[in-house]
């Protein structure tokens, strides 16, 4: 018999147990301050290449990346990057609050989520609509999409 498939992107639960307890292991979760730069960053010797190519698979997001070495006596590394604001609000939020262990990572985590959630809501660059009743182009100058702007101002 075939294993179940479903139409969702989420890893199942045992799968997820597993993804989660693998990041608090090796992952980092990243934030510069100051920055609207965040990531998920699992960093391993090249020879532990599949563990970040499943975690890709089983997540859908994000990317593997390999590096040469650094000084001859090291492992070529590779790297699991997720750093697209989208995948780490819906995907890698609701993933970790319901699976990542409690832990020392989990602490780290709370507070990475809150600062990532608190630019997602209040910071970021959002796309605003034209302040002209009924126009949902983009806006530009003056709170005006382009076509509003050229019919007020001639340019």
């Amino acid at each position: 018999m075939s294993a179940a498939r479903t139409t969702t992107n989420s890893p199942g639960t045992e799968v997820a147990d597993f993804l989660c307890g693998f990041v608090a292991a090796e992952g980092h979760f990243g934030h510069a301050a100051g920055s609207n730069a965040f990531s998920l960053v699992v960093q391993l010797g090249s020879t532990d290449a599949a563990s970040c190519a499943l975690l890709a698979d089983a997540l859908g997001i994000g990317r593997v990346q390999t590096y040469a070495r650094r000084k001859n006596h090291y492992q070529d590394e590779v790297h699991y990057v997720v750093r697209r604001l989208r995948d780490l609000v819906e995907v890698i939020v609701p993933l970790m609050d319901e699976h990542l262990p409690p832990s020392r990572k989990r602490r780290q985590y709370l507070a990475w989520r809150d600062e990532l959630l608190r630019y997602w809501r209040d910071d970021r660059r959002q796309v605003r609509s034209c302040t002209r009743a009924g126009c949902e182009r983009p806006r530009r100058a003056k709170g005006l999409c382009r076509r509003h702007y050229y019919a007020a101002f001639g340019r």
